[in-house]
């Protein structure tokens, strides 16, 4: 078998600059979409919401030690 050097070092240069233009590809539709908030702080805020709705009425008066 012939190793055509050339050709193999053309058509790897070619998948390469093709993944390389894939990536940046990807890297700007990443960088227009919204940035997301962490499912935790989502879930901390509506903890909190429930939180102050639960004890909307209640008059915390003094403790007894």
């Amino acid at each position: 078998m012939d190793d055509n050097f050339y050709a193999l070092e053309t058509l790897v240069a070619e998948r390469l600059a093709d993944a390389r233009r894939e990536a940046h590809r990807q890297n700007v539709a990443a960088l227009a979409r919204p940035g997301r908030r962490p499912l935790r702080a989502g879930l901390g805020k509506a903890l909190i919401a429930l939180g102050d709705w639960l004890r909307r009425d209640v008059v915390l008066g003094p403790q007894p030690s």
